[in-house]
């Protein structure tokens, strides 16, 4: 049983009515066992593949055709690899990757926070030579918006 709860002074506070109903449903006193999970936010979500599009846009036409990254999906498959994001898999004597999710329900908010930090690193030193991270930055947050 999942339901989501706000951190407050108190302790762990069901965030709205249907939180509570499944709150309700654990006996005062016993023990449960709990797992924490930050849920992601969709703008910093929005905000990874902004930085994505802002790669892809400004990669060198050389890398490009190099690294056959023509779209956001290969230029992702690209990046997972590069940081290691990925398993191999035996598939009939032969070895296949699998590149690991970065869905909401496979990555909390920290683990894609870090996941993002890597990846402005990985895309600096690998897609975007030169590229000052703060200027990449500023730009990931104008194309967005912010």
């Amino acid at each position: 049983m999942d339901f989501f709860c706000r951190v407050t002074e108190n302790g762990l506070v069901p965030l709205d009515d249907n939180d509570w109903e499944v709150k309700k449903q654990l006996k005062l006193g016993s023990d449960v066992h709990v797992r924490v999970a930050m849920p992601r936010n969709i703008k910093f979500h929005r905000k990874f593949f902004a930085l994505l599009n802002l790669t892809l846009d400004n990669l060198p036409e050389v890398l490009q055709n190099d690294l056959h990254i023509y779209n956001l999906e290969s230029l992702l498959a690209a990046i997972k690899i590069d940081l290691g994001y990925f398993s191999t898999v035996n598939v009939t004597g032969r070895y296949v990757v699998k590149l690991r999710s970065i869905s909401f329900a496979k990555m909390d908010e920290a683990a894609f926070e870090k996941f993002y930090d890597i990846a402005v690193t990985n895309i600096l030193n690998n897609y975007l030579k030169g590229t000052d991270r703060n200027q990449l930055l500023q730009e990931v947050q104008s194309f967005i918006g912010y």
